[in-house]
């Protein structure tokens, strides 16, 4: 019976996708040593990324999700992941399961089902708090529909890490804090330090570092009309990434300056609990990030924008950006 039980549960924009694609692409290779990462629990839905799929999201929303009236049926689910896991994992000594989902976890009770008789391990990366809350905005922006800006979102915007961390000390047998600052991890590569936090062969390969790239400045400024005119989807989203890869600009964080910087961090107590966990961290400096609307840049940047898009006549149709092709602000489409 596997003994050993590894729950990677994020956080949110800390390379979990790279994390996730590596231990699926090795699955093979990890049960050959006793390791079993499961192939099945991920996201099967039509519009699902390829991370999502070898992540375990299904087996973590049964276990952390809904009312608390479903204890029950949260507890029946549990049992039954549990079975099945149990029968894929035959001759393993370590499973493997990988979700952000499993962090949403209030209730213990159904993921104690799921858990028992097995020493579980967790590991989570964390991120300095506006480093956090600046990455958290924009992956809301891009794959959420959210059209606020950024000071409107951070004021509801309030992980506290605290409370988070007391549940997961409370419920883990042992918890593996890592910050989420290169300088720090392994060879400044995310995959690398999970595998030796968590005890796990490196058989190297594809490190997908690349994915799922944040959403700044003019591009930032084009998801947030969008959003805003009811436009937003996946689809669209994920047309944007490729943009975002090729030019650092559009990946900047919003500018924020160093005064309001300092506001922002003494209305959470978030850092000071993360440097109880990690120790010194070295503090996020957005004053040199963009804004999304600035001129002139952005009416030539939504030009290209909107040229990058030929698979969405739709949205390069719509009344808002035809009007600013029309009214000469941007470059004409073709």
């Amino acid at each position: 019976m596997i003994r050993r039980l590894v729950l990677h549960i994020g956080r949110h924009k800390t390379g979990t996708s790279a994390v996730q694609r590596y231990l699926a692409g090795h699955r093979a290779a990890y049960a050959r040593e006793g390791i079993v990462v499961p192939d099945f629990g991920g996201d099967e839905g039509p519009e699902a990324e390829p991370a999502d799929r070898a992540a375990h999201h299904r087996i973590a929303l049964d276990c952390c999700s809904g009312p608390v009236e479903e204890a029950r049926r949260r507890a029946d689910a549990a049992d039954g992941w549990r079975a099945r896991l149990a029968g894929a994992a035959e001759g393993g000594h370590t499973l493997v399961l990988t979700s952000e989902a499993f962090q949403n976890c209030f209730d213990f009770a159904a993921l104690r089902v799921l858990c028992r008789d097995h020493y579980v391990e967790m590991v989570c990366y964390l991120r300095e708090y506006l480093d956090y809350a600046l990455s958290a905005y924009a992956q809301e922006v891009k794959k959420a529909g959210l059209y606020s800006g950024f000071f409107e979102f951070e004021r509801g915007f309030n992980p506290q890490l605290g409370r988070f961390v007391a549940r997961w000390e409370t419920f883990a047998n042992r918890c593996h804090w890592r910050l989420y600052d290169c300088s720090r991890l392994a060879e400044g590569d995310v995959v690398q330090d999970f595998l030796a936090t968590a005890g796990l062969p490196d058989f190297g390969g594809d490190r997908y570092q690349s994915e799922n790239p944040r959403l700044g400045g003019s591009l930032l400024g084009f998801k947030l009309l969008a959003n805003g005119a009811g436009l937003h989807s996946l689809r669209l989203a994920r047309a944007l990434e490729p943009l975002a890869a090729a030019r650092s600009d559009f990946r900047a964080p919003w500018r924020v300056g160093a005064g309001r910087q300092a506001q922002l961090r003494a209305g959470r107590d978030y850092n000071a609990t993360l440097e109880g966990l990690v120790g010194e961290i070295r503090l996020t400096d957005a004053a040199t990030g963009t804004l999304p609307f600035e001129s002139p840049g952005f009416a030539a940047d939504l030009g290209a924008i909107l040229a990058a898009l030929e698979d969405f006549p739709a949205l390069r149709a719509h009344p808002l950006f035809a009007l600013y092709q029309e009214s000469g602000l941007c470059p004409t489409v073709p």
